[in-house]
């Protein structure tokens, strides 16, 4: 009796294990797919309109060339103008447009021989595309296009003094950084250098007539905040 009570009971342990085997190998079989990891994505979208202001420092470059005298008159000012484009998104890729305008007023005089040249920058305005790469809401970009500026020279031979004005087209390239301090309001970084190319003015008021050569160009450093519509 006791011989068959054992061997009963270890063909019950014996059905008990086969049964919750065969379930966990069901289970197995039947469990779900582990979620997939995905890549982490741009919460913050940079696409669609903007408007700002800015505020930094605009540096002049001109080598100037009065009469026979070669020099420079290099010189620097506060800047401070406004701006406006548009941003579209695609990934973490960003492209746009923006223009603005402002204005500073570097200026400088030197000695050319028996000479007295000035000269001064006024208006600033650029047109530029803008290329970048988003992580979230820090923008990281490159930017390029129009650069247009007016002039001023003055030379002046310490009996007359004579004046000429231009307006010159050039090019600007630069690099700058933005945050999105908020889902409307970004703060950004930007430097900008332009370049307006060689001009030629003959004083002809002056005795003796005193022509001029000067090589223009200048460098913008300034911060600025954005509002997005």
């Amino acid at each position: 009796m006791t011989n068959t009570f054992l061997r009963a009971a270890l063909g019950c342990v014996a059905l008990v294990a086969v049964s919750g085997m065969a379930e966990a190998a069901d289970m197995y079989r039947k469990a779900p797919p582990a979620t997939p990891i995905e890549s982490p994505v741009s919460v913050y979208n940079w696409t669609g309109f903007y408007a700002g202001a800015n505020l930094g420092g605009e540096f002049l470059r001109d080598r100037a060339t009065v009469g026979a005298t070669r020099g420079s008159l290099n010189s620097s000012s506060l800047f401070g103008g406004v701006q406006a484009g548009y941003n579209f998104q695609t990934g973490p890729w960003v492209f746009g447009v923006e223009g603005d305008i402002g204005y500073g007023h570097p200026s400088k005089t030197g000695v050319f021989g028996a000479n007295i040249a000035k000269t001064e920058q006024g208006m600033n305005g650029t047109l530029r595309a803008r290329a970048g790469y988003a992580i979230d809401r820090t923008l990281v970009y490159a930017t390029g296009g129009l650069a247009v500026a007016n002039f001023s020279t003055t030379v002046s031979n310490g009996v007359a003094a004579q004046k000429s004005s231009t307006t010159r087209a050039g090019y600007a390239v630069g690099a700058g950084i933005e945050h999105a301090m908020t889902n409307n309001i970004s703060v950004k970084g930007e430097y900008l250098y332009e370049g307006f190319g060689t001009q030629s003015n003959n004083f002809a008021g002056l005795a003796p007539a005193v022509a001029t050569r000067q090589s223009l160009s200048d460098h913008i450093v300034r911060v600025g905040v954005n509002y997005r519509f």
